[in-house]
């Protein structure tokens, strides 16, 4: 995932929020906020997966035996992608 495609995402939960809202303008403020802290914690939860699969792939390259493996074996699973975000 990249910043723009973050960014992107949150700018879509709130056009729909503020479509969607029919409140008062202070309502309207917090259920806003409401949209943007969710779409934060939607973004949030999946680069802590990518960091844990990234953390996955450098301790098994770290667990590779270096008289029997290769940089292109290391190259190998550094390159295993996982679901895509």
């Amino acid at each position: 995932m990249n910043k723009d495609q973050a960014y992107h995402q949150i700018a879509l939960a709130c056009l729909k929020t503020l479509r969607n809202t029919n409140a008062s303008s202070d309502d309207a403020v917090a259920e806003l906020y409401s949209a943007i802290d969710e779409a934060f914690q939607g973004q949030f939860a999946l680069l802590i997966t990518e960091l844990e699969e990234n953390r996955e792939r450098l301790n098994r390259i770290c667990e590779l035996d270096p008289n029997s493996c290769t940089l292109a074996d290391a190259q190998a699973i550094a390159e295993i992608r996982g679901t895509a975000h």
